[in-house]
């Protein structure tokens, strides 16, 4: 593979963005939401927070307010200061309402509240299982929130003028499935940003392997063709005794082509119309150095510009049609060649008076009408051939190229 080609390919398999993405973005957005969750339980219960604080020591109340709801709004904060920081407080404000409900426990001092009542903190048990979800895996998070609930729903039941237990179960029950649900769609629809970023490096790696695989095959084609036009043309002219120069020409120019294949150096230079006519008529009479060649430019063409590529791939399939026509026409046959360039565009016509030949029935294996011919208009953006022929009436070859872009 050219060097070229490599870079390419490298190119392609560079633009990749980072993994994780898409996950950290969801997992940022939902940070946020839950800060304003936070937010909205405080404005909600914070009559409830002072009514209920003659339930513990004077320190708990203040303590376990700012500490839940700090870290809810701190967890707000991080999202905005990175992934790293963003877990940092997910995760301490999951740990802060575990102690903060464990305290609770430390702090009562035996005071009880009417049955139909109930702790202010055991409202949101799933929130902060929420931000967990942010921080660690979701076995954790679930084992977090059965943690969490478990508490608030026996301090619950310890401060309540009741027997211990009596419908603990059942709220129990109703509080986990409650939080398990808001819990396990917050799970999923993270973790569909983890599969959306392993999607995307999936499909971006199966991009690069097959545009590696396609340069491979632009190259393995370029050689096949290269190899056809020049190396089996060269060998054959020097097994034909041609003449010495024209032979070590031929020889030379074929070198020169091989190196600039497997260096991947093509010449980049834009050509006018009249170098893009010479070229074309160096293809031809390089091939055959008696051709008829006629070469019209459209007079819009003046300052125009064309890109090499086309003007090589059209010259290289010119000159293989033209070889084609010397090796099967016939001694007899007389062949000529006329070329056309206009505005974004260059047409070629290969005509010859030979034996001719049924196109459909050719192998689509042979090398130079495929490859060299079909193979390289057919590769060119814009690029077209038509073969018409039949046995006894001779060849017409039609090659065109029009920028797609015009």
């Amino acid at each position: 593979m050219s060097a070229g080609a490599e870079e390419q390919v490298r190119s392609g398999r560079g633009r990749r963005i980072d993994r994780g993405t898409a996950a950290d973005r969801l997992r940022r957005v939902f940070a946020r939401f839950l800060a304003i969750g936070y937010a909205c339980y405080l404005a909600l219960l914070a009559p409830q927070i002072v009514d209920q604080s003659v339930l513990t020591a004077v320190w708990w109340t203040p303590v376990a307010t700012v500490a839940i709801f700090g870290s809810g709004a701190a967890l707000g904060i991080a999202s905005f200061r990175g992934e790293k920081r963003m877990r940092q407080a997910a995760t301490i404000s999951a740990l802060t309402y575990i102690v903060a409900v464990a305290l609770w426990f430390v702090a009562w001092n035996d005071t009880v509240i009417p049955q139909d009542q109930s702790l202010w903190f055991t409202a949101f048990p799933g929130v902060t299982s929420l931000a967990a979800a942010v921080a660690w895996r979701p076995r954790q998070a679930f084992g977090h929130m059965i943690l969490a609930v478990g508490l608030a729903q026996s301090a619950n039941h310890l401060v309540r003028d009741a027997p211990f237990g009596h419908f603990l179960v059942p709220d129990l029950a109703f509080a986990l499935v409650f939080c398990a649900v808001f819990l396990s769609a917050a799970v999923v629809g993270l973790g569909t940003g983890r599969t959306l970023d392993e999607t995307i490096v999936a499909t971006q790696a199966a991009a690069a392997a097959a545009a590696a695989a396609e340069a491979r095959n632009a190259e393995r084609e370029r050689f096949d063709a290269l190899v056809h036009d020049r190396v089996m043309s060269t060998l054959l002219a020097a097994s034909r005794r041609a003449p010495q120069d024209s032979l070590v020409q031929q020889a030379e120019r074929t070198l020169a082509e091989l190196d600039e294949l497997r260096q991947g150096t093509d010449r980049n230079t834009a050509l006018d119309a009249t170098a893009v006519v010479a070229r074309l008529r160096s293809a031809a009479t390089e091939a055959d150095e008696d051709i008829a060649f006629t070469g019209r430019i459209d007079p819009d063409c003046d300052g125009t510009s064309f890109p090499p590529g086309p003007v090589r791939a059209t010259a290289a399939a010119l000159a293989e049609a033209v070889r084609n026509s010397l090796r099967h026409a016939g001694d007899d046959a007389t062949r000529t060649v006329e070329a056309e360039v206009a505005p974004r565009c260059i047409a070629v016509q290969i005509v010859d008076d030979g034996r001719g030949f049924e196109p459909n029935a050719v192998d689509p294996h042979r090398l130079g009408l495929e490859v060299s011919i079909r193979g390289r208009m057919r590769r060119l953006p814009g690029g077209r051939v038509v073969v018409q022929s039949a046995p006894g009436e001779g060849t017409r070859v039609l090659l065109s190229w029009r920028d797609p872009v015009a």
